[in-house]
């Protein structure tokens, strides 16, 4: 595993999961005139991932989530396990930071081909169009943006972190979305009232995302704290070992 994933403090991280888990004592803010919602934690989640990389967010993510959970019970909509969806967001988000944008692009097709073998799945079909929001964001993140969370201008940071966390959430909404057509077997016309509403939900925690992390990005190195690419190591090159450790850690 390359160094430079391992080196911001874990404090630092157990911070970060302990504002996930105060965070979601907070009630998500409704969106007058669209019947959405924002929650602060759900763009605290992605940039688990967009700040400590895939394997330290999506633990990061994990733990907030999880105690989040047990001391607000009403959030787990799936029960004891309710914390694996923000924790599949974090991940991904994560591995658009190190530049691994396909992965995530992957995640959501997976997702969106798992959808259609589900009958009722097949009758609300329109339903995945959401996830296109995340397929761009990838294909965007991969071919032109793919450096821009390190870079040194601000509005590519903000741009980068967008997408990444975009990447993120709608992994995050089709896993969510997947266990709850199984789970609650909810008829196509739940899925069709909800449709507007995903996207501003899901451009909003991005924007949200991008809104909190661009001045941390550009902050947090300069008091000796590096997150994001400025972690180091995260210009030579990546190869997909890095997401397991080597036998010699």
């Amino acid at each position: 595993m390359k160094k430079g994933l391992l080196t911001t403090h874990p404090a630092v991280i157990a911070v970060w999961a302990a504002l996930i888990a105060a965070v979601m004592l907070v009630p998500a803010f409704p969106i007058i005139g669209t019947g959405a919602t924002f929650s602060v934690s759900s763009a605290l989640f992605p940039l688990a991932g967009i700040f400590f990389g895939p394997m330290a967010g999506a633990l990061c993510a994990a733990i907030g989530a999880f105690v989040g959970h047990l001391i607000a019970p009403h959030t787990a909509f799936f029960g004891p396990l309710s914390f694996l969806v923000p924790t599949l967001g974090a991940f991904c988000a994560g591995l658009a930071m190190t530049r691994r944008w396909y992965w995530p692009l992957l995640i959501i097709l997976g997702f969106a081909g798992a959808w259609y073998l589900v009958p009722l799945g097949r009758e609300a079909w329109f339903q995945p169009a959401v996830w296109l929001l995340g397929i761009v964001a990838c294909l965007v993140g991969w071919l032109v943006a793919s450096n821009w969370i390190g870079s040194e201008n601000r509005r590519r940071i903000f741009v980068g972190v967008f997408l990444a966390a975009m990447a993120g959430t709608i992994a995050d909404h089709a896993f969510g979305s997947l266990w709850a057509l199984i789970q609650f077997r909810l008829p196509p016309e739940i899925w069709l009232a909800t449709l507007p509403l995903a996207p501003v939900e899901r451009t909003l925690f991005s924007l949200g995302a991008a809104i909190i992390g661009t001045p941390l990005l550009i902050g947090l190195p300069k008091i000796g704290l590096p997150v994001g690419q400025r972690m180091g190591d995260l210009d030579d090159d990546l190869d997909d070992d890095d997401l397991m450790p080597s036998a010699q850690e």
